[in-house]
């Protein structure tokens, strides 16, 4: 698979990296430490959830910048939009294996 990279956002790789590691420390404080309730511990949790936030932001513009870009080329039939969410569901399927 040939990436272009000239075509990525840097700022949005960034805000991704972010939101993992929110997440993963997040989590890795469930593991660690799952009885313990201290402030420092929950400030950690609650930024979790901030990374699943992010996610879903991200999610949100880059779909919604492609079907923006499918507007703008005047691919507006119905054909055209049901192509574009078997494409988006084939490309989340494998997640789900």
């Amino acid at each position: 698979m040939d990436i272009d990279y000239k075509h990525r956002i840097f700022g949005l790789d960034v805000i991704r990296a972010v939101a993992i590691l929110l997440v993963i420390f997040s989590h890795s404080t469930i593991l660690l430490f799952p009885d313990k309730e201290t402030t420092l511990l929950v400030i950690i949790r609650f930024f979790g959830t901030i990374g699943v936030d992010l996610f879903f932001v991200l999610s949100g513009f880059l779909i919604g910048g492609n079907i923006l870009k499918q507007l703008a080329q005047e691919k507006t039939a119905l054909k055209d939009f049901v192509y574009f969410w078997i494409r988006r569901w084939f490309r989340t399927l494998p997640n789900y294996f």
